[in-house]
């Protein structure tokens, strides 16, 4: 693979009984993940407390990130995905997560040493958080599956690590395992998903991290509805870095498949 690939959102994935799952790659987000916009329609802000409509971010976003395009962020060589700008890494991989049929870009993820992050922006209001309201919602998608949830304390503050038992096609038991990180920034929401190696080896989770966090979100002036997916292009101007000498951290075999978006209702 190249640098950048663009991949048509799949259809949908088998019954787990039917597949072989490795716990921690990112096909095995199906049933916690949708391709669909979140629906705003049923949601009634009116119920929702004030710790719910709370900004939650990191305490020293400002100095480390993720950044708003109108900040003051630090310079280094990053991608022009229109709504985001990602750091550049040596051997890192950029898939593009297209819908099929439109060919509309929903996410992008981020593939380097085994693990991923799929990062996806959305617009928020002014003076309130979604990230806080999304957890409530990913917890109850999961425990509908029968699955755990456990939240973590990190330097990306609040985050959910999920695990959905499942049986694989020769009845073993596995797992389907991803951890989701928010963050609220001025006008904007912004949601990752570690997988692969992000779950299990610290230094790679450390590396995504920092991609994460030297994001800098380009929200704009147009107004948009809270929640609508802030819009991501192709590239304008790629760097190309230095492609890594082959090996077992760069087997991006369970990232074949396209990932499946968050759902946010």
């Amino acid at each position: 693979m190249g640098l950048f690939d663009r991949f048509r959102r799949s259809a949908p994935a088998e019954d787990a009984d039917d597949r072989t799952d490795a716990p921690g790659t990112e096909e095995d987000l199906d049933d916690v993940l949708t391709d669909e916009e979140p629906d705003t329609a049923a949601e009634d802000a009116a119920d929702e407390d004030e710790e719910d409509l709370a900004k939650a971010a990191p305490l020293d976003r400002l100095d480390a990130g993720p950044w708003d395009s109108e900040e003051k962020f630090g310079e280094e060589n990053r991608i022009d995905l229109g709504a985001l700008r990602i750091p550049v890494r040596d051997g890192m991989q950029v898939r593009l997560d297209a819908e099929e049929g439109t060919e509309r870009i929903l996410a992008v993820t981020l593939v380097h040493r085994g693990g991923a992050v799929q990062l996806q922006a959305f617009a928020a209001p002014r003076s309130e958080g979604l990230w806080t309201s999304v957890r409530t919602q990913i917890r109850d998608n999961v425990a509908q599956k029968g699955g755990v949830v456990d939240e973590l304390y990190t330097a990306l503050g609040t985050e959910l690590l999920t695990r959905i038992p499942v049986r694989t096609k020769d009845g073993k038991a596995a797992a389907r395992v991803a951890r989701f990180a928010g963050v609220d920034g001025p006008r904007w929401f912004v949601r990752g998903v570690f997988t692969g190696k992000a779950i299990t080896d610290e230094a790679v989770r450390d590396d995504l991290v920092a991609i994460f966090r030297g994001t800098v979100v380009h929200r704009g002036t147009e107004a948009m509805p809270p929640r609508d997916l802030l819009v991501l292009t192709p590239p304008k101007a790629a760097a190309k870095p230095a492609p890594e000498k082959p090996g077992r951290d760069d087997d991006i075999d369970p990232f074949e498949r396209g990932p499946e978006i968050t759902e946010v209702r």
